[in-house]
């Protein structure tokens, strides 16, 4: 990775980044591994009485998602175009689901601009433009 003289606008949504990866393995290992734990969560049940397979597949989303952060993660470093991309992307898929988790949602929401700003600043930029 080319951290070499990247600004701290880069450094910080870089963390913000892998704490999303880290985040998401996290929810994703709890989902899938240990269901019964999350009792406080209703989520419908079988007729039997056990979870049903909604907890386990979004487990293994979130682990899912975990990886494309951190292939994103690695890609922003390595000053890759599609990073970007997929920075922006993942961003506003982001606003718009804290939106539809409101009031709670406000920090994903916040998180996710802080992001999209740190990216866009002139320091990032010119970094990002340099030259490998």
């Amino acid at each position: 990775m080319k951290t070499r003289n990247a600004p701290a606008s880069i450094l910080v949504a870089g963390l913000l980044i892998g704490l999303g990866a880290v985040f998401n393995f996290a929810m994703g290992l709890i989902f899938s591994l240990a269901p019964e734990d999350l009792k406080a969560i209703a989520v419908p049940r079988t007729p039997s009485g056990a979870p049903p397979q909604l907890l386990i597949i979004a487990g293994v989303a979130c682990i899912a998602f975990g990886f494309v952060y951190l292939w994103v993660f690695k890609e922003f470093f390595n000053k890759s175009p599609i990073a970007i991309v997929l920075i922006y992307t993942i961003a506003a898929i982001n606003i718009l689901f804290g939106i539809f988790r409101w009031p709670v949602g406000l920090l994903l929401i916040a998180i996710n601009l802080l992001v999209i700003f740190l990216v866009r600043s002139n320091s990032a930029k010119k970094w990002l433009g340099s030259s490998a």
